[in-house]
């Protein structure tokens, strides 16, 4: 017998980021990949090549809140962290 729940609702795919602006191409694609460091499957979708228009991320339904806390970690640890971070993994590669 199956069950008349439908799983493909957790794959539904929500909006986690959006920016707009000169910079936002690079700022969505800096989220895209922390998402997916993090391990979080993310889509990076853009409307046109035109600053005022979005660049958004999206993500499963499943994974928004992971996705969330870990936009909201990034921006709470800002970018000191992101360059200490850099600098440590540039350390532990010339041994």
């Amino acid at each position: 017998m199956t069950s008349d729940r439908d799983p493909s609702h957790a794959l539904d795919l929500v909006t986690v980021f959006e920016t707009t602006g000169t910079t936002a191409e690079m700022e969505a694609l800096e989220v895209e990949t922390l998402l997916k460091a993090a391990g979080i499957r993310a889509v990076l979708m853009n409307e046109g090549p035109f600053p005022n228009l979005p660049w958004t991320i999206r993500v499963p339904k499943a994974d928004a809140s992971a996705a969330l806390k870990v936009i909201e970690e990034a921006r709470t640890a800002g970018p000191e962290a992101a360059e200490e971070a850099e600098a440590e993994r540039e350390g532990t590669q010339d041994e």
